[in-house]
Order: C-alpha cells, then sequence, then structure tokens
C-alpha cells in the first residue's frame, strides 16, 4: 500500500467530517457546504451529506434562523441585525422572512418597545436628550438593527417625555 491509498483509507467521509463540524453548535446548510468544500470533497459527496443531514433533521436552516432571532433577542438587537447576519450565513431569503415571522409572532415580540428599553437603559448610563444624544441613541438602535420607523418613533417619544421634565 502506498502513500495515497493511506490517505484514502484513514480520510474520513464527507458525512463524518460534517457531523464532527456540527458537534461544536448548530450550523446552515451553505456552512456546511462550504466546511466541506474546503476539506476538498466533491460536489457530490457534499450534496450527499448535507441531504442525510437534513432527513436526519440534524441541518435545519429554520430551526437555525428561530434560534438566531432568539439568541440576539437575548443580545438586545433587532431582528433586522439577524437577518442580514443569516443572510451572510446563507440562509435563503424566504426561511429568514418566515422565520422572523414566526418568532415575532409566537414571541409576541414588539420590537419597538424593546428599542424603547435600549434607548432608556442609554439614557441611564449617558443622560441627556439633545440633539447629540438623540443622534447617538439613534446610531446605537440602528447598528442593533431596529427598523428605522421604529427608531423614528422611540427617538420622538424621548423628545416628548424630556419635554414633559
Amino acid at each position: 500500500m502506498n502513500d495515497t491509498d493511506k490517505e484514502k483509507k484513514n480520510r474520513k467521509t464527507a458525512i463524518e467530517t460534517a457531523y464532527a463540524y456540527l458537534a461544536a453548535r448548530m450550523r446552515t446548510s451553505a456552512e456546511v457546504r462550504k466546511h466541506l468544500e474546503g476539506k476538498g470533497y466533491s460536489r457530490d459527496e457534499i450534496n450527499d451529506a448535507v441531504n442525510e443531514l437534513i432527513g436526519m433533521r440534524y441541518l435545519d436552516d429554520y430551526l437555525f434562523a428561530l434560534r438566531y432571532y432568539e439568541y440576539n433577542r437575548e443580545k438586545r438587537r433587532g431582528s433586522g441585525r439577524a437577518a442580514g447576519e443569516l443572510a451572510e450565513k446563507g440562509v435563503d431569503p424566504e426561511t429568514i422572512r418566515n422565520a422572523r415571522e414566526d418568532f415575532l409572532y409566537s414571541e409576541k415580540v414588539d420590537e419597538y418597545e424593546d428599542a424603547l428599553a435600549v434607548a432608556l437603559k442609554e439614557l441611564e448610563l449617558k443622560p441627556g436628550t439633545d440633539e447629540k444624544a438623540m443622534a447617538r441613541i439613534g446610531r446605537k438602535l440602528d447598528g442593533r438593527g431596529f427598523a428605522r420607523g421604529d427608531i423614528f418613533r422611540v427617538l420622538e417619544e424621548l423628545r416628548r417625555r424630556s419635554g414633559e421634565e
């Protein structure tokens, strides 16, 4: 047996490599495909491995997206940021949209209220309701992925509250 034959014999199958990759945490189908491509597996081996993992429910982009929205909310981020990051991870737009709608509905999420809570916390840390403070809060909410409409409503609410004091 020469060295090439030994390497082939000792080489893990695509599915074994995928199992090891998934052992650390959930991944998207696209992430697994990219990982296997990087390991030099053929397109057919990759397709077979991914399809088997999907069939066994080890890979589920919809469930991954739901969990990702939950994680982002725990981090006090808006669903827009999660949607962008899911797209970067290779989740298809329809799955992103469906998971987002389902998550917001099932968890009864009001992203305006979430954004307002982040803004009020920011004001506790750095008081002030002048235009500089409003711009800072607006940028913070935008960076966290809240919708522009919710950001404008939050800033309007903060201005209204500061006028009442």
